[in-house]
């Protein structure tokens, strides 16, 4: 623009930021941004200083001055953008913006509050969270949410049609569940569908996938198991399209750094040449090759790391702190050894070796290094706890045994996972930016709107939770008391499970807006983490495999995933089945019975049924289905009752009936299988495929039964008969023969065998880690304490302790024998439960410590993804 006027001079330095000095006023603006920000975090926590709360105002009402007259400055001069010229009119097409918007309303509800109130001191927790608008500006670095309007419009038909029956879906399950609990003799399920708009709430919640909660009446069931198989899908449509139309503008406008992939790729270095002979043997040994001696302590290796993590799994039991310990033992002795053979191997391994001839450096090299201390750390505490006894190692022996777990982290050298997170993000890094920056915003703003309206929120009851300093009659004022604790929660409903329902109305608007927006656009950084992950791991394969195939690099013939039956199955195509050896007229009944079964190929190799066969099928599809109906229906104990348990009653008949039925089909498929190619002309191959096992066992529990009932093993009636009766409702898997399903995982896994390997490792390594945290930081948490009515809840008298005054639930049972409890995290199996419950999406406990808080915001941001 012309710099010979005022408008011109402030567009440039503004708008165009092209004048000097304007980049630096613009990094200024950008630490007033960051620096409300905090201010606001900090004001939340009850700044107890009436200096630094005057600060904090001045700092709030400087930036707020500059913010308003950097606003009102690019307002004067957006008429010289071409794109705002005309007028008034491109002055309200400016106002109408995004980034001119946000700046408009990070100021306007200040500016009214001063008005208001007559002082610059703001006072309203509302106005306060709104100053966190002002992170949206950095959109004008990423173009992170400008993208929604592309999003939304290459996607209007869609959205428009499944959004408007997404609604009606809501609106009327809400209205049919209102009606149907209302009146539950539950006092949870009535109270949470005393009106419509209190059961539209929970609805919501249902069609996003959750069912927070469960006693409903017998049309409530049907009612949420309908939304649960039919509605939630739909419902996640519009939700899902958001997500996934997010993801594929940042693949359009965010190129991946292919140059991970490349360097993916390289192999390690041979083995230093410079080493002594005893070096490079410890070093082959150690890394498993080339020899089978070395292979095998490898494989050991892989079994200790299991069997100590398991040993030390164990003794967290109350009862079991020293089960094994013979054992755990000998496996710190022979993790020892390793760590030894691996220090002399040292000066032969080209990771540590340097260029210049040095045992010494390589040596302490090694020491330093990241694996060294992960070994050292594995079993240091247990020599220390042996030779200082009684002393502070004691005290804290329980959670020095859990740094053994770190041993898992040292499969990552034969297995590449953690390691590769670095290379994954390098990868995805130009996408992964716009996606944080996008999330980080959502979080932030969604935490301090739940905050503003949750920290006075004093109606809405919850559980004790003394660990936030409410022993009685607490609500969800005591959860929400800052920003922080707020963007725990949040945290948490962004990964799209509620385990908390008890908001405020604006609240419950706000979670709304999570459920519809949010969710989908929050999960794509871990999608495109876990998607960069595959991508690492395929071409590492790739590579390996090339090599593995010489010079040619061209793969074996097959499709991915096949093993020995599928190369079997195209070896026999045009084969005609060999002879029966029970002469021409038993093969003539086994081709009949197999093009019964079977059925027969055309020419365009299309299976074709008789009539009679076709009858036949469904017949027996009539029966698989009748089946799996009965043994629902006999769980019914007024069903039950009503048929009677009386030998010879209605399902024993039908049972009986069915099993001879399937029993004839299994002999008969037996019998034709050598003339059948998909049992490879073998009735052995077809009884050890997966329909030849399902087909068995939907028929030998009946008869095994019959034979312990017959010899009186087992009485009518009793559990160990009810065992076989319920196995009955595996006969579901013998749909498998009319919709291929479950007989094609195995080529699934074959052909991710690699990918699955990393990331089961991975899978293994942050979910054992997790919960070992997990267990370090709430073992003792009162919040999962609970006391016998005869324990007071908590005194001032230190004579007459009460039930959340311990440290600890074991010093509470020293002081009141068996009357305390800890609920849950009491030992590390039950915390491995817990926290695979959570690497599910679905957290059942939330009100951690907060050392627990950030486990559980690394499990929402990246854990649950990897």
């Amino acid at each position: 623009s012309s710099s010979t006027n005022l408008r011109g001079r402030l567009y440039n330095f503004l708008h165009a930021q092209v004048s000097p000095g304007a980049v630096t006023f613009d990094y200024f603006i950008n630490f007033l941004i960051v620096g409300t920000g905090i201010t606001f975090c900090i004001d939340t926590l009850g700044v107890s200083s009436v200096a630094l709360g005057a600060l904090m105002d001045i700092f709030e009402l400087l930036a707020v001055l500059v913010f308003t007259a950097e606003y009102a400055a690019k307002l004067y001069s957006c008429n010289e953008d071409p794109k705002f010229a005309n007028g008034t009119t491109g002055i309200l097409i400016y106002i109408s913006s995004f980034l001119p918007m946000v700046d408009l309303l990070s100021v306007l509800p200040y500016w009214i509050e001063v008005i208001l109130v007559g002082s610059i001191a703001v006072q309203s927790n509302l106005v306060k969270a709104l100053r966190l608008l002002r992170i949206l500006r950095f959109e004008k670095y990423t173009h992170a949410f400008s993208s929604f309007d592309d999003i939304l419009w290459r996607n209007k038909d869609i959205l428009a049609v499944t959004a408007f029956t997404a609604i009606l879906l809501w609106v009327f399950f809400g209205a049919f569940l209102y009606l149907t609990e209302r009146d539950n003799p539950d006092e949870e399920m009535a109270s949470n569908y005393s009106t419509v708009p209190n059961a539209m709430w929970i609805t919501l919640l249902n069609l996003s996938g959750e069912a927070p909660l469960c006693q409903y009446s017998h049309s409530g069931k049907v009612a949420v198991g309908i939304l649960g198989v039919f509605a939630t899908a739909i419902f996640g449509i519009p939700i899902g399209v958001l997500g996934a139309g997010f993801e594929e503008i940042l693949d359009e406008e965010q190129e991946d750094n292919t140059e991970e992939l490349r360097g993916a790729t390289q192999s390690q270095s041979p083995v230093s040449i410079a080493a002594t002979r005893i070096e490079e043997e410890c070093y082959k040994l150690t890394e498993g090759i080339g020899s089978a001696v070395a292979r095998t302590f490898e494989g050991t290796i892989f079994f200790l790391i299991f069997a100590g993590v398991t040993i030390g799994i164990i003794q967290t039991v109350e009862g079991h702190k020293d089960d094994l310990s013979e054992i755990e033992a000998l496996i710190v002795f022979l993790f020892t050894l390793e760590y030894v053979l691996r220090f002399i191997g040292a000066g032969a391994n080209p990771e540590f070796m340097l260029e210049s001839r040095d045992a010494i450096r390589s040596r302490v090299r090694y020491v330093f290094s990241f694996y060294s201390i992960i070994d050292l750390l594995s079993f240091v505490p247990f020599y220390l706890a042996l030779a200082l006894p009684g002393s502070v190692i004691d005290d804290y022996d329980e959670y020095l045994r859990m740094c053994r777990i770190l041993r898992l982290v040292k499969l990552d050298k034969y297995i590449p996972s953690i390691t590769l997170i670095d290379d994954v993000v390098r990868l995805k890094f130009n996408a992964l930016r716009v996606a944080l920056f996008a999330s980080l915003s959502l979080w932030i703003l969604f935490a301090a709107l739940i905050y503003v309206f949750e920290s006075s929120d004093t109606f809405n009851d919850i559980d004790p939770v003394p660990a936030y300093g409410c022993t009685e009659y607490c609500t969800m004022s005591d959860r929400f008391q800052n920003f922080f604790d707020s963007m725990v929660y949040t945290g948490i409903h962004l990964t799209g499970d509620f385990p908390i329902t008890e908001y405020t109305w604006p609240s419950r608007f706000i979670q709304f807006l999570i459920v519809i927006a949010a969710v989908g656009v929050v999960s794509i950084p871990s999608a495109l983490i876990a998607t960069g992950f595959v991508e690492i791991v395929q071409s590492k394969m790739k590579t390996k495999n090339a090599r593995g195939q010489g010079s040619t690099g061209e793969a074996a013939p097959g499709l991915a995933g096949d093993d020995w039956y599928e190369v079997a199955y195209r070896q026999l195509e045009g084969v005609e089945p060999p002879p029966s050896k029970w002469g021409p007229q038993v093969d003539k009944y086994q081709v009949m019975m197999n093009e019964f079964l079977n059925g027969k190929e055309d020419e365009s190799g299309n299976v074709q049924y008789t009539t009679l066969a076709s009858v036949s099928r469904a017949f027996i599809f009539t029966i698989i289905i009748l089946n799996i109906v009965a043994v629902l229906l006999e769980s019914i104990p007024t069903i039950d009752r009503l048929v009677g348990n009386e030998k010879g009653n209605l399902f024993d008949v039908f049972e009986c009936l069915s099993v001879m039925v399937f029993a004839a089909e299994y002999a008969s498929r037996l019998f034709c299988a050598p003339k059948n190619r998909e049992a490879l002309y073998s009735s052995a191959v077809y009884a050890t495929t997966f329909f030849g096992i399902v087909d068995f066992l939907s028929t030998a529990p009946w008869f095994i039964e019959q034979a312990l009932l017959a010899s009186g093993v087992v009485q009518p009636g009793d559990e160990t008969a009810m065992i076989f009766r319920i196995f009955r409702i595996f006969r579901i898997l013998q749909l498998e023969d009319f919709f291929v399903a479950f007989s094609k995982l195995d080529n699934v896994f074959r052909a991710s065998k690699d990918i699955l390997k990393a990331t089961g490792l991975m899978a293994v390594i942050i979910w054992v880690g997790c919960a070992a945290l997990f267990f370090i930081f709430e073992e003792n948490n009162p919040n999962w304490r609970q006391c016998d009515d005869s324990v007071p809840i908590s005194t001032s008298n230190d004579t007459i302790p009460g039930c959340y005054d311990f440290k600890s639930t074991a010093e509470c049972n020293e002081f009141y024998p068996g009357l305390c409890e800890q609920k849950v995290f009491t030992n590390m199996p039950n915390t491995l439960y817990l926290t695979a419950v959570f690497l599910g999406g679905e957290w059942g406990v939330v009100d951690f410590t907060w050392p627990g808080r950030l486990v559980c915001l690394f499990l929402c941001v990246c854990g649950i993804g990897l």
